[in-house]
């Protein structure tokens, strides 16, 4: 059953107003540190804040015995995902990509297909992670400095265009083949996406992209579902993990690692993304089970 709710659409259009204000006026550069903040803080971080009663609402998809079982599971995830970063930086990179791929892309097909075709939620997923990293690849390199494999391949010939282009050519050719109930529509949607990427610096674009595309549609899914009297006491009972997370990468943050350091503040960032997405995709895939 395909989920058309009208704040679906209403969440992404704030974005793209939002987006297209911070490009009119220059201003995503000069302030994409205080986007991203102000987006993780209000919207990013709280969409995940409440898979503790996510998790325990629909008795058909409830996979922990009790909570004591489901807290158990969720931090070894979390300790897990660090230990491989530490470990491995390639596995760890590797294992973030392909777990926000089918993630993002199980939340983007929301409104317009149902969930059920997981290759689908994989293959849209890769495609907005794809331009993202193609559309600021110059900027990726740098943050990617670590794996040298990447970084020190000379891409100079190449202009930001002719990237769009190809991950445009990429969505085009890699989706065409889907039997998608709402197939002109999601091309739309994401084709404005990969725009915003072009048009602004790694940073802002994955804000406008996590917080208003991805995070504030399950959101309000969430309070929908939870059936709260308003959203203002719904969104209180984020707040506590919320404040739980942002501890976790204060701790993160003073751990004596190479890797894991503020010389590189937005690869320390995704690594802390990466390190509370883990348990949250699975928390989610139950959730948007044939929404």
């Amino acid at each position: 059953m395909i989920l058309n709710k009208n704040y679906i659409l209403t969440s992404k259009i704030i974005g793209l107003i939002f987006a297209l204000c911070l490009i009119f006026f220059s201003a995503e550069n000069s302030y994409s540190i205080i986007i991203f903040i102000l987006v993780m803080l209000s919207i990013g971080i709280p969409h995940g804040s409440v898979d503790h009663i996510i998790a325990f609402i629909n008795p058909k998809t409830r996979i922990f015995k009790n909570k004591l079982s489901f807290f158990t599971i969720y931090l070894l995830l979390i300790f897990i995902n660090i230990l491989i970063w530490i470990l491995s930086p390639y596995l760890g990179l590797f294992t973030f990509l392909v777990i926000s791929c089918y993630h993002f892309g199980e939340t983007q097909v929301i409104g317009f297909n149902d969930t059920k075709n997981k290759f689908l939620n994989f293959v849209v997923g890769a495609n907005i992670l794809l331009s993202l990293f193609l559309n600021n690849i110059f900027e990726l390199q740098i943050i990617l400095s670590e794996f040298t494999l990447f970084s020190l391949v000379d891409l100079s010939q190449f202009d930001k265009t002719f990237f769009l282009l190809v991950s445009i050519a990429i969505l085009m050719i890699s989706i065409v083949q889907f039997k998608i109930k709402k197939k002109v529509p999601l091309y739309a949607e994401m084709s404005v996406l990969y725009l915003i990427f072009y048009h602004t610096d790694i940073l802002t674009s994955f804000s406008l992209y996590f917080g208003f595309s991805h995070s504030l549609p399950m959101l309000i899914m969430e309070y929908k579902e939870m059936k709260e009297k308003n959203f203002f006491s719904f969104y209180l009972k984020t707040l506590p993990f919320t404040i739980l997370a942002i501890v976790f990468a204060i701790i993160l943050y003073y751990f004596n690692n190479d890797l894991l350091t503020a010389d590189n503040l937005i690869l320390f960032t995704f690594i802390v993304i990466s390190s509370l997405t883990l348990p949250h995709v699975f928390i989610m895939k139950d959730f948007v089970e044939n929404k």
